[in-house]
């Protein structure tokens, strides 16, 4: 008994020092080169001008900075590229959007850069599986003249957005990275489920050696 208690309290300190290694260390400065720190970041949503759950997804390490702070960053309508992989000039308008693209047929930085050629105000790379992109630039490059915010989220994070846009509702959404430990409730909740777990099985192993000895 005293050993799973003890694996309970490793397992809760192994757990917070990951929330800890999430929290956002800010940059100091925005620049476009290729080397900002990729940090979870979230995406604010907004759905006929009502506030939704916001979604988690990762910044990339090209582009400018995400601010910290909603009062800094720029509230705009979600708008899909056409062709949808975003590699080519969009035949939808791109100006004063964020824009939508999705993975696939070429890098992401083009992707970006297509965006921003097309006046977006940032860019939201999807992903065709579960959990958001690790976004590099290509080839350990370490030069890049995106200068808008380019994050990434998952395809349940898009499926969430598809949604509403799919039944014409106005998609709006917001790029920020608050400067604070960001938890993933899904995994969070599993994690609960296993020390649940571990504590269930350690009272029965205690409650059925009792009745054994009885």
């Amino acid at each position: 008994m005293a050993f799973s208690w003890r694996f309970i309290g490793l397992s809760i300190f192994v757990f917070l020092l990951n929330v800890s290694s999430i929290a956002h260390s800010a940059p100091t400065k925005a620049h476009s080169s290729c080397s900002n720190e990729i940090n979870m970041m979230l995406v604010k949503l907004w759905v006929n001008g009502g506030e939704e759950d916001s979604i988690v997804g990762l910044s990339a390490a090209f582009g400018s900075v995400l601010p910290t702070d909603t009062k800094r960053a720029s509230r705009l309508r979600a708008v899909y590229t056409q062709p949808l992989n975003g590699c080519s000039a969009s035949s939808t308008k791109l100006s004063g959007s964020i824009a939508l693209a999705r993975r696939g047929e070429c890098e992401f930085i083009t992707k970006a850069t297509v965006a921003q050629e097309g006046g977006a105000g940032g860019v939201v790379l999807i992903n065709n599986e579960g959990g958001p992109l690790d976004i590099a630039c290509p080839n350990n490059s370490t030069i890049s003249n995106v200068t808008i915010p380019v994050v990434s989220i998952s395809k349940e994070g898009a499926d969430i957005i598809d949604k509403y846009i799919n039944s014409g509702k106005k998609v709006e959404l917001l790029l920020y990275s608050p400067d604070r430990p960001i938890v993933d409730y899904s995994v969070s909740f599993i994690w609960l489920m296993a020390v649940g777990t571990i504590i269930c099985a350690a009272l029965w192993k205690k409650f059925t050696q009792s009745k054994e000895s009885d």
